[in-house]
């Protein structure tokens, strides 16, 4: 099956990458630092804005927003040169990461703040730390103490909110609901007219009110932004030959 297009538009993402075959990455505070060293440069030279991060030992989580259509070529930067670094400094050779890397398009600032959570707690959930403020490679503890690379930070909007309120934020769990949505991503589609265009609007949201009074509505709303008969007519539960009919309406 061929690879789906990389969403190339400016925007708020998740992103991530492992080790080949979830091999260790970070074996040492060095390797950590150097990571945390390029991303700065990267920060910097690609006007990347790191919202959140986590390094665990084969992998790691970005939480960034870019303000150019530049994401794939920072993180070849990103990726690359670590990689350099990593294999002249540990002795081998060959690919460090398993892929390019995977990036998902956050849809509003509901999905941002999940995504932040679950980012954050990545270290807990993992039982690396008993407590969220103790691990050193993540974004938090850099902002509750005030670290070396609380720079990275600098346009986070996890600073909007004061050391205590972010921290008792962090404090609670994802509810299965909204751990369910951590990689959920817009879909993409071609419309006439208007070429590629990322659905960041769920589909859901068309129908938060009064779903059986304004269905037709709503889904005559849903189908000019761009989902498919299909799609709603799934999210409905409905035919689509039932769907074709409120929208001839």
């Amino acid at each position: 099956m061929p690879r789906a297009p990389r969403v190339k538009q400016a925007g708020f993402y998740h992103v991530i990458n492992r080790g080949v075959e979830r091999r260790v990455v970070f074996y040492e505070e060095e390797d950590f630092e150097k990571f945390l060293e390029i991303l700065t440069f990267v920060s910097s030279t690609y006007e990347l804005y790191v919202h959140s991060f986590c390094l665990m030992n084969n992998h790691y989580h970005l939480l960034v927003e870019t303000t150019k259509e530049n994401l794939s070529d920072a993180f070849k930067y990103l990726n690359s040169n670590y990689s350099t670094y990593f294999n002249k400094k540990h002795k081998r050779c060959g690919h460090l990461w398993q892929s390019r890397f995977y990036s998902s398009l956050l849809f509003d600032e509901e999905h941002f703040w999940i995504v932040t959570k679950y980012i954050e707690r990545n270290p807990l959930k993992a039982n690396i730390v008993k407590k969220l403020e103790h691990y050193k490679y993540q974004s938090l503890f850099h902002y509750l103490y005030n670290q070396k690379y609380i720079n990275l930070l600098q346009n986070s909007t996890i600073k909007n909110m004061s050391q205590s309120e972010y921290y008792a934020f962090l404090d609670s769990d994802l509810d299965d609901e909204n751990f369910n949505k951590v990689y959920t991503t817009p879909k993409v589609t071609t419309i006439r007219n208007e070429g590629t265009k990322v659905l960041t609007k769920r589909l859901e949201n068309f129908f938060e009110q009064d779903r059986d009074i304004n269905k037709i509505k709503n889904a005559q709303e849903a189908f000019a932004y761009g989902y498919s008969n299909a799609d709603i007519a799934k999210f409905l539960e409905l035919s689509p030959a039932t769907i074709a009919k409120y929208l001839k309406k």
